[in-house]
């Protein structure tokens, strides 16, 4: 008597019968759907939760560029926790439109936080930040006994 349960382990299987089908179809369905809930970042859509940042670093000072298109500047918080630098803020949309049949009132709100961590705790006057169209631009000045540590070493060519 013959199985009606195709064997995973035979190729007495039908060439229709995919065992990792219902597996695919199901992992698909799920990605999609957390696909849909994501933020998408457009200008219709959500904020991204994590704005993109640009790290730099210099002999006198920490260079920290951050992406913040949309975002008012009274809602940007930048401080600082012993030697961790928090970038927070909330990313607030509001659009109205009304025609002669119709009236259409959207709102969304994202926030955000990013913290860096630094390797020395600066000091609360040595941090600078400017807000211009969007970008975020902060300078966090070394200290001194840090800067003086810094050393140039010389490259040499290996012949």
């Amino acid at each position: 008597m013959r199985s009606l349960i195709p064997s995973l382990w035979t190729n007495n299987r039908s060439p229709q019968f995919d065992p990792f089908q219902s597996l695919r179809r199901d992992m698909q369905d799920m990605f999609g759907m957390i696909e849909r809930r994501l933020p998408d970042g457009e200008p219709n859509g959500h904020f991204m939760a994590m704005p993109s940042l640009d790290l730099a670093e210099t002999k006198e000072s920490i260079e920290v560029t951050a992406e913040l298109p949309g975002v008012s500047e009274k809602d940007i918080s930048v401080s600082l926790e012993g030697n961790r630098l928090i970038i927070s803020g909330e990313k607030k949309k509001e659009a109205e439109q009304k025609g002669k049949d119709y009236y259409v009132s959207e709102r969304s709100y994202g926030a955000f936080s990013r913290t860096i961590p630094l390797d020395f705790e600066p000091a609360s006057d040595a941090i600078d930040a400017k807000y211009d169209h969007g970008v975020l631009k902060i300078l966090v000045k070394k200290p001194a006994e840090i800067r003086a540590k810094a050393k140039e070493i010389p490259v040499k060519t290996a012949s």
